[in-house]
């Protein structure tokens, strides 16, 4: 299932497309439309983005999974990096592109992209993961995109700092939260509009930019050109894309993607039970989290060394401190070597050579892995908490392969 103002947008689109054929009368006209119909599916990003290797888990919104073997890197490419949208991508031209500061602010005004260019620019590297990555492994099944383990990537941001943005307008007293909306529309006009708010704290974090540069790159359509939200270490639902309005208020923002959607359990639930809203709150940062990209799952692999490699990260400012791996499904654990500075933000690389010993059998093998933080958090190796929406997954991730006898 998809998510509530995705899944509305699925529906208009099919009654869109219903309603035009049975406006056609049946015969060449409505072979036509079907013709139609397929090539602009053919023509949609969907379509040239799966060719790459993406997994499409929604062409409408466009939602794209990396397979775990297109992350066994430092960096993952823009053209393997995720996508994760709530409407269509806009048609947006930088040269005319505007970005409106408003609210509590001494100066309102619309900058354009050079104003931000003007401004210092900023770098920072940092994990992007969507709230959802992992939901399709909780039980019971909860309904939204049913991410596995791919709705992440790792990427180097370049941008003006959302602070220095907020120091030409001025803020006023009283502020307390930074509203950031896109430009991006749904189908239909009932459709809440994306948009997220932050506390006036992480919006005047010295890390918190908004990037115009992914990867050295100019920042691609379907990851928010010309401009996006980057909020390192918190949740991809912050990371608004198309970003159009920036608005400081003294409470959080109405809208439905901060007061109803992207809400967690304040208290540990039952798997199943019903949560009131009331004991709902919004998602801020990211939890400690693995992922193991090689071996490849299913793989059959021969009684040599075995390589074990991935990545691991962790929300806030901390950093990945251990990661341990299992050969046998959690019963023992070794120290993985950590590959690399430990960095806020980024996720680091993690290795193990593991020699099977004398007289193992060999056949299935269950490799675990799991990380600790500076916080002192640890992944759990039993099931993540479970939760309506099927958000923040980090259980030990798993990987089953095959060892010759």
């Amino acid at each position: 299932m998809l998510e509530p103002a995705a899944e509305m947008d699925r529906r208009a689109f099919l009654g869109t497309v219903v309603g035009a054929m049975g406006a056609v009368a049946a015969g060449p006209g409505l072979l036509g439309l079907l013709a139609t119909c397929a090539r602009a599916a053919e023509a949609r990003p969907a379509a040239r983005l799966a060719k790459e290797g993406l997994l499409v888990r929604s062409s409408r919104p466009l939602d794209l999974e990396t397979p775990v073997a297109l992350l066994d890197g430092a960096l993952t490419p823009n053209r393997h990096f995720f996508v994760r949208s709530h409407h269509d991508e806009p048609a947006l031209d930088a040269a005319t592109w505007r970005l409106r500061v408003e609210g509590l602010v001494e100066r309102p005004e619309d900058l354009t992209l050079a104003d931000l260019k003007a401004l210092p620019r900023h770098e920072v590297t940092a994990v992007l993961q969507c709230s959802g990555n992992g939901r399709a492994f909780h039980r019971p099944r909860v309904p939204g995109v049913p991410w596995e383990r791919g709705a992440v990537g790792n990427a180097r941001w370049a941008g003006a700092r959302l602070r220095d943005v907020l120091a030409r307008a001025g803020v006023q007293p009283g502020a307390a939260h930074v509203v950031l909306q896109g430009v991006d529309r749904p189908v239909l006009p009932t459709t809440p509009r994306f948009g997220r708010s932050l506390p006036l704290a992480k919006a005047l974090h010295p890390d918190t930019l908004l990037a115009y540069e992914m990867n050295g790159e100019p920042l691609p359509m379907l990851h928010g050109h010309p401009v996006r939200v980057v909020a390192p270490g918190w949740v991809g639902d912050d990371w608004v894309k198309w970003l159009g309005l920036v608005r400081v208020q003294a409470e959080p923002f109405d809208g439905f993607f901060y007061q109803t959607a992207y809400r967690y359990p304040r208290r540990p639930v039952s798997p199943g039970e019903a949560v009131p809203p009331e004991a709902m709150g919004p998602m801020d940062e990211l939890v400690v989290k693995s992922l193991l990209t090689a071996p490849l799952a299913g793989a059959r692999v021969p009684r040599t060394t075995l390589p074990v490699r991935g990545a691991a990260w962790t929300g806030g400012e901390a950093v990945v401190t251990r990661v341990e791996v299992s050969l046998d499904d959690g019963h023992s654990w070794q120290n993985a070597r950590l590959l690399g500075p430990a960095r806020p933000y980024a996720w680091r690389r993690f290795a193990l050579d593991w020699v099977p010993p004398r007289g193992h059998p060999g056949g299935l093998l269950r490799l675990r892995a799991r990380a600790t933080d500076s916080a002192g958090r640890v992944q759990p190796t039993e099931a993540a908490p479970w939760n309506p929406s099927g958000y923040q997954w980090n259980t030990a991730d798993v990987v089953e392969v095959h060892l010759d006898a």
